[in-house]
């Protein structure tokens, strides 16, 4: 797995103040057959665009996996919450 220079801090700021909301998330709640169970994770939800993100307990100081950046970027600018270059520019400015 690749990861960014990112710290998870800075995306998890990111995505708060675009008005998500975090929440624990147990794998048991999930679908079934995708080896999740037993497992927490980390999710992040903004019903007014019905988008939620799903990740692995990150710490704050952890870097990011490339797909996880590509991602959250990629549906940001989909649903019309943020561009990608706005992405790039607060990620920018928040690692900084």
């Amino acid at each position: 797995m690749y990861f960014s220079d990112l710290p998870f801090e800075c995306l998890r700021k990111l995505l708060l103040d675009l008005g998500f909301t975090e929440h624990v998330v147990d794998g048991n709640q999930l679908t079934k057959g995708f080896g999740v169970q037993g497992k927490k994770y980390l999710a992040f939800n903004h019903p007014e665009s019905d988008t939620i993100f799903l990740f692995r307990f990150y710490r704050p100081q952890d870097n990011v996996s490339r797909a996880d950046l590509v991602n959250v970027r990629s549906q940001l600018a989909w649903r019309g919450l943020l561009s990608e270059d706005a992405f790039d520019a607060s990620l920018k400015k928040a690692s900084a």
